[in-house]
């Protein structure tokens, strides 16, 4: 048989997160529809830790909007708690799903 090596997939090594330099862009999740509607694109958000270690989006009201799930919100929650701070930018709204990019500020 042609291709069969014999040896395991290895998957690719998800690349580190750098708290100062790596940014992401995902979909918020468990979005607060109400607080959507006051939002638009290029909106900023601050991002902080909420209950139970929840990575959560605001608005300039301190209104949740969303939580921020991704592979790496473990190491942003870290890098707040190192003393980074981050902030989310509205790059898409397409009711009810609303895409930020996170970075460091």
């Amino acid at each position: 048989m042609s291709g069969s090596g014999g040896g395991g997939y290895v998957p690719p090594q998800r690349a580190k997160f750098n708290c100062e330099t790596s940014q992401i862009i995902t979909n918020l999740s468990s979005i607060d529809l109400i607080v959507l509607k006051k939002l638009f694109v290029g909106n900023i958000l601050e991002i902080e830790i909420g209950k139970n270690e929840a990575l959560i989006a605001l608005n300039a009201d301190g209104e949740i909007i969303g939580s921020v799930v991704h592979p790496s919100t473990t190491d942003i929650i870290e890098c707040i708690k190192m003393g980074n701070h981050y902030q989310a930018e509205i790059i898409e709204i397409n009711y009810p799903v609303c895409k930020v990019k996170v970075k460091s500020i």
